[in-house]
C-alpha cells in the first residue's frame, strides 16, 4: 500500500516513518511525487478538524490515500493556549521559518515566568486522519501526553517544544555508569528521550496506536 504523509515538517516525518515501519506500507513523502503540495489552511477550532481537512486535500490532490497529523501543546496555565496555533504561535513570517521553534519556546517560557512547577502543567494533543484518494475520510483519531512544561531547554532530540516539554510519568531509564546518579534521577524533556522512548509515551504515538488497526487492515487487503 502507497501511504502518503501529508505534512512538510521533517519532525513529524521522522516520527511517522518510524511508526509504520512494521506495516506492508510504502511511504510516500510531499518530495517524492515532485510537485508542489496543497497550501491548506489550517484554520480549523481543533486539531481533529484540521488533520481531516488536510488528509482529503492531500489524498485528492495525490490520488493516494493520506495520512495527516495536526497537533500541538495545550497549557494550563494559558488556558489551553497555544493549541491550534502551536506551530504559529511567535508568527508565520517566512523569512523565520528556521528559528521559529526556538522563538516559540521563548515566548513560552517567558509567558510561564514566575510560575511553580504546580502551575505548569501542560499536555501535548494529536490527531491523525486517514483518507481515501477520492477525499473521504476512512478513520480519525486523537491521541494525548500529559506533562509540564520545564524551565528551561533541554535536549538535542525531537522538534518543536519538545525541549521544554517533561513528559508525567516519565519512561523508564537504562542504567549508565557514564551517567551521574543526579543526573539520571533528573526528569527528562522529550527532546532528551531515545527515539523508542518518545514514540511509545508521545501524543502522536498515542494516535498512532489507535489508528493501528485500521492502516493494518487497508494494508493487508493490498498485499494478500
Amino acid at each position: 500500500m502507497d501511504l502518503l504523509f501529508a505534512t512538510t515538517n521533517p519532525g513529524k516525518l521522522r516520527e511517522l516513518r518510524r511508526l509504520v515501519a512494521d506495516l506492508p506500507v510504502r511511504v510516500v513523502s510531499p518530495e517524492g511525487l515532485g510537485r508542489p503540495p496543497p497550501d491548506v489552511e489550517e484554520d480549523g477550532t481543533t486539531f481533529l478538524a484540521n488533520a481531516e481537512k488536510k488528509a482529503s486535500a492531500w489524498a485528492r490532490w495525490s490520488g493516494l490515500h493520506a495520512l495527516a497529523d495536526d497537533s500541538g501543546l495545550c497549557v494550563d496555565a494559558l488556558g489551553g493556549a497555544p493549541g491550534v496555533l502551536s506551530a504559529r504561535w511567535s508568527g508565520v513570517d517566512p523569512a523565520l521559518v528556521s528559528s521559529r521553534d526556538e522563538r516559540n519556546n521563548e515566548k513560552l517560557l517567558r509567558s510561564l515566568c514566575g510560575l511553580e512547577d504546580a502551575r505548569r502543567g501542560a499536555e501535548y494533543r494529536a490527531a491523525l486522519s486517514l483518507a481515501r484518494p477520492d477525499g473521504s475520510i476512512v478513520a480519525s483519531v486523537t491521541g494525548v501526553c500529559r506533562g509540564r512544561i520545564g524551565r528551561e531547554a533541554r535536549g538535542a532530540g525531537g522538534f518543536g517544544y519538545d525541549p521544554l516539554f517533561i513528559p508525567i510519568p516519565q519512561p523508564p531509564e537504562s542504567p549508565s555508569p557514564d551517567r551521574p546518579v543526579q543526573e539520571s534521577a533528573r526528569a527528562r524533556t522529550m527532546a532528551e528521550l531515545a527515539d523508542a522512548q518518545k514514540d511509545a509515551l508521545s501524543h502522536r504515538g498515542d494516535a498512532f496506536r489507535r489508528l493501528l488497526p485500521v492502516l493494518a487492515a487497508f494494508a493487508n487487503a493490498r498485499n494478500p
